[in-house]
Formats: C-alpha cells, sequence, structure tokens
C-alpha cells in the first residue's frame, strides 16, 4: 500500500472508533525493513532480510483496555480489527480492579523522518558482505594464532510507525538505523578471554563507512589478546571507578528499570514511594532522553503520540521523577513523558527507556584516581543483572586495570562487580568532565525488544564488592 491509502484506512478506523461509547481509541501502523548478515570465522554464519506491516488498535471503554491486531492489508479487516478490541475491552472491564485513567495529551499533528547520508537498501548484499569479511580478517591478523573464535554482524532496519488516535493526533516517524559489532574470543592454553565492540546509530550505511576495523575489530582483537596475560581481578572490597560504559550498564540495568513507573506502581521497585527524597550522593544526575540526534534510542514522539524529550530522574542525589505512558501519568497524577514504547503492531506500547544517562560532572579523570592507594578501573562493560523489587545488581566488565598509589597499574580480567543499587549510587565520590553513549543495545521487556542507549562519564565509588574469577 502507498502512504496515502495507508493513512485514508487509518482516519477511517479512527473515525469509526469515534462513533463509538470508547473514552479513547488508538490506531497505531507498523512497518519495517530489514536486512542482516553474520560471519563466524570466515563462514556466512546467518543472512537475511525481510519485511512486516500490521495494526493495531487499541480501545479504553469502561474503563478497561481492549487491544487487537491484525496484519491484513485490507480495510475491511482493519475495521473487523477495532471490533474485536472493543469486544476484549468488554471482558477485560469484568475483571478490571481499577479504571484506567488517561492523563492529558495535546493533540499533535506532525510527520518525521530521521536523516541519513547512504539508504542501506541500495547498497547490495555483495557490499555489505565485504564490509562484514574487512572487520573479521583484520581482527585476525591482529589477534594471530590466539584467535579461538570470531564473530562479526551487520544489521540495518527501516521503519515506519504512525499512530492517530481519537484526541486528534496523527503522527507519521520514519527511522532508519544500522548496526555493525565484532567479537572475538582469543585463547592461550587454558586461558580464554572475550571482548566485543559495537558501533550502531540512527544512520544509514554511511556508519560502517565512517567505523575503520581499527576502531572496532581490531580494538576488541587488542584488548582480548592482552587480557590472556593479565591476572584475574582479585576478589573483596575496593574503591572503584566505573568507565562510561560500566555507568551506562549500571544506570539502565540497575536504575532504570526501576524508574518504569509500570514497575513502580506493580510493586516491583524500590524506587516506590522516594519521590522527593535523596536516593544517591549529589554528584549523581540521571536523565532519560529521546531527542538526541542520531542516538540508537532515540525518537521524536513515542508509540502513543506524546513528545519525547529529557526526563530527569535523578537531580543532585534527588529522586526526581518516573517514566511514564498516557496510563502511568494518569494514575500518578503526572504529566506524561513520551515514554511509552511498542514493537511493532502487534504489541501494545509499554513503558521503555530511550537514551539512559549519568550526566558529566566536573572532575578529571586523574582527579578521581588520585588519592586511591588501591581499586580498581572497570571498563568495557558487557552485561548486567538487576534485581528490581531488591534494587540487587550484578555488572561483568570486559577487563580492569588496577589503581595503585594514585595511579593506574596493570590489566586484570574476569571482572564482576555486585550491590544494591542505592547504596552504590549514595557512595558515589564524583563524576568526570569525559562522557561518552555508546552502549546501544535492545532491551527486552515482556516480550517486546525496542533500542536504547545507555553512557556516562567516569564516577567513582567509595567502595565495591569484586569478584574475581581465575
Amino acid at each position: 500500500m502507498n502512504d496515502d491509502t495507508i493513512r485514508e484506512q487509518i482516519e477511517r478506523v479512527r473515525d469509526e472508533a469515534a462513533q463509538k461509547d470508547f473514552e479513547f481509541a488508538e490506531v497505531r501502523y507498523a512497518a519495517s525493513a530489514h536486512s542482516g548478515l553474520m560471519l563466524q570465522d570466515g563462514r556466512a554464519d546467518r543472512a537475511g532480510a525481510g519485511r512486516r506491516a500490521g495494526l493495531g488498535v487499541r480501545v479504553l471503554r469502561g474503563g478497561a483496555w481492549g487491544f487487537a491486531s491484525t496484519e491484513s492489508p485490507h480495510a475491511a479487516d482493519w475495521l473487523s480489527c477495532l471490533g474485536d478490541a472493543a469486544d476484549m475491552s468488554t471482558v477485560s472491564a469484568s475483571r478490571q480492579e481499577e479504571p484506567v485513567v488517561l492523563a492529558d495529551a495535546p493533540a499533535v499533528l506532525d510527520e518525521i523522518h530521521t536523516s541519513f547520508d547512504i539508504d542501506p537498501e541500495t547498497i547490495p548484499f555483495e557490499r555489505k558482505l565485504a564490509a562484514v569479511r574487512g572487520y573479521e580478517e583484520a581482527s585476525a591478523q591482529a589477534a594471530g594464532e590466539r584467535v579461538a573464535n570470531l564473530m562479526t554482524g551487520y544489521n540495518d532496519a527501516r521503519q515506519l510507525e504512525i499512530v492517530c488516535n481519537t484526541r486528534g493526533t496523527m503522527i507519521s516517524s520514519r527511522t532508519v538505523r544500522t548496526l555493525v559489532w565484532h567479537a572475538i574470543t582469543a585463547q592461550d592454553g587454558s586461558v580464554r578471554q572475550r571482548s566485543r565492540e559495537i558501533r550502531a546509530g540512527q544512520a544509514g550505511f554511511e556508519l560502517v563507512e565512517q567505523t575503520p576495523a581499527q576502531e572496532l575489530s581490531v580494538k576488541a582483537a587488542d584488548r582480548a589478546v592482552a587480557l590472556l596475560s593479565a591476572p584475574p581481578a582479585p576478589a573483596g572490597k575496593f574503591p572503584a571507578i566505573f568507565h562510561p560504559s560500566i555507568a551506562g550498564l549500571l544506570v539502565h540495568e540497575a536504575l532504570g528499570h526501576n524508574a518504569e513507573a509500570d514497575h513502580v506502581l506493580a510493586g516491583q521497585s524500590i524506587l516506590e514511594g522516594k519521590l522527593g527524597e535523596k536516593v544517591a550522593a549529589e554528584c549523581i544526575n540521571v536523565v532519560d532522553d529521546s531527542g538526541l540526534p542520531g542516538s540508537w534510542g532515540s525518537y521524536r514522539y513515542d508509540s502513543e503520540g506524546t513528545p519525547g524529550r529529557r526526563r530527569a530522574i535523578i537531580e543532585n542525589g534527588v529522586l526526581k521523577g518516573f517514566l511514564h505512558s498516557l496510563e502511568t501519568a494518569g494514575k500518578m497524577g503526572v504529566e506524561p513523558t513520551g515514554s511509552a514504547r511498542a514493537d511493532g503492531s502487534a504489541h501494545r506500547p509499554l513503558v521503555r527507556m530511550s537514551n539512559t544517562m549519568i550526566l558529566p560532572g566536573e572532575a578529571a579523570l586523574d582527579e578521581l584516581i588520585s588519592d586511591i592507594d588501591m581499586g580498581l578501573l572497570l571498563r568495557a562493560g558487557q552485561w548486567g543483572y538487576v534485581w528490581c523489587e531488591k534494587g540487587q545488581y550484578t555488572c561483568h566488565a570486559g577487563e580492569g586495570v588496577m589503581i595503585r598509589d594514585g595511579q593506574l597499574a596493570e590489566r586484570v580480567r574476569d571482572v564482576s562487580v555486585s550491590g544494591m543499587v542505592l547504596e552504590t549510587l549514595a557512595n558515589a565520590l564524583g563524576a568526570s568532565r569525559d562522557f561518552e553513549l555508546e552502549m546501544a543495545g535492545n532491551c527486552g521487556k515482556n516480550g517486546q525488544s525496542m533500542p536504547v542507549n545507555g553512557g556516562g562519564p567516569y564516577v567513582k565509588v567509595r567502595e565495591i564488592v569484586v569478584g574475581g574469577q581465575g
């Protein structure tokens, strides 16, 4: 279908909904086209492309939601989808303990097109494969005989989301995202070390052309090889400096999910009941900002048609706010923050993060390190896990550097840190002027995956539990 036909059919469903006894109705069309490939040890491990499009209809009647979706392109099926959503709201109302109330949001009419230089759809598969193969070959050359495994991947996606509702909103958002990554496992005897680098953004194929192997695959290879001769990290409690990648991992996994208002309302967040209270050291300022140009997690409007913006979560250590949808904002009596995002047409919008970060401070890295007699600089954030209800987290760093007598010393490997979120934030002693936002990835929640980004400055923490691994 062309754009005009899509909009006409959406408006027809919206107009039909406006004649019903709904408190609110939303018609959302989502279409995507993607391509990707992955090499493993020089062989094509996976390659493919695909397209998908569909309609999701959500209605609020009697204080209860009804939702239905279809991938049919036919107008009659779209109208039937509205009827199915209405039927679901009736079923939901019979089980609803508390009526849904939506926050007010002004009607918006807009069309958004993210900018890019080279359309990935115009690039032949062979050219994409050659770029990926070039990264892998450069890594293999850098690591030499110590290579145990190489994996390199490329993905691009073009997405269209049209949001239309009975409040008068009609928004069309087109985005293009491109991502390239490389992972290497190096081995020396019984010691194996894995390192990974990723570059991603709202951009076209120019992202690949602007990312030389030295900054991606060779960087990963050099780190993995260097760690083979590094001793395991010591176990115990130490002062620590978090690299921006670790700060980003921590703020997303350990704090960001706790700041999602649906978790708060469900009693699954350690931040429940703490608005206006001091929950971190004064040097900690945390925001979620969907308006950063070109960032992997950015968007202009969320999947409810609410404008995205910078959302203050913590200011000078004080909890200032949560991330909200229309529903959670209505329940808490606050303004929506444009944080409701849906993964395609078959899912309803959920409260989600975008670009979540600790804001930079005023210190230089040398200043943060200078008074540490024995501690660790944690770098290359890889993965993390948080138990939201308890605020307990674990983060794994790809590498560590010992700090001795106020100076950076030897590398160490196999570094994991754990602790309680609010205790760690309260123990922060400073944040650097240096800042990075390069933790692009896809965050999963309730079966939906959304692009997000994270980062921050170097953050100094008075004490952290380090679990070294042999």
